[in-house]
């Protein structure tokens, strides 16, 4: 009797392992994912912060179009190759300035732009108007229908041209700053902008 107890509570036991090692293995899965998700948040948070601070520096009269604006969204990326995205790090966020709601936003390289050899790139788009601010959250935003492109590496005052923003579309203003704070005439061609329904998840 006891053999055959023994035999149940050894059958149940394997049971529970079976049982319990998928579940075990799905909860670290999901905690390591919710880590990534949380690292990148910051990460896009930082790269939207720090955008903005660097479009203020090169570009003086972006402040007052700033606190005209409905809205903008601010991105960053850095790295020896400016559009290879696999670090994760090329992206910021939307941010609504009536509403103070803000939105992950990613960017996507679609291929080589013309800002492939910056090693540090900002961009801060300004919306005039909600029209403008809703339509880029929801259809996004790509250059890679702008052609000849060119740069101005010169800082704001020592030749080449006047650093004010681009305008891209109707009510949508482009600010670029490329390496230490360099304002940069140019169109990033082959790149897209989306909004992340991953990192926007609750």
């Amino acid at each position: 009797m006891k053999s055959k107890i023994s035999v149940i509570m050894a059958s149940l036991m394997i049971a529970i392992f079976i049982v319990s090692v998928p579940t075990t293995f799905a909860q670290e899965k999901d905690a390591k994912k919710e880590k990534k998700i949380q690292k990148q948040r910051k990460k896009f948070e930082h790269n939207k912060t720090k955008a903005v601070k660097e479009m203020y520096k090169a570009y003086p009269t972006s402040k007052a179009e700033m606190g005209k604006s409905y809205g903008y969204a601010a991105f960053a990326n850095t790295g020896v190759n400016l559009f290879v995205l696999a670090s994760g790090n090329g992206g910021g966020k939307a941010h609504n300035n009536v509403t103070g709601e803000e939105v992950y936003v990613k960017m996507i390289s679609l291929g080589a732009g013309i800002g492939i050899g910056f090693k540090k790139y900002y961009a801060v788009f300004l919306f005039s108007n909600q029209s403008a601010y809703d339509n880029f959250l929801i259809n996004g935003w790509s250059a890679d229908t702008q052609a000849d492109a060119t740069a101005d590496t010169g800082k704001e005052g020592e030749g080449g041209s006047v650093a004010v923003g681009m305008t891209v579309s109707e009510g949508v203003t482009l600010y670029q700053i490329a390496d230490k704070g360099l304002a940069v005439q140019a169109t990033v061609q082959g790149t897209k902008f989306v909004v992340s329904e991953e990192l926007n998840a609750k």
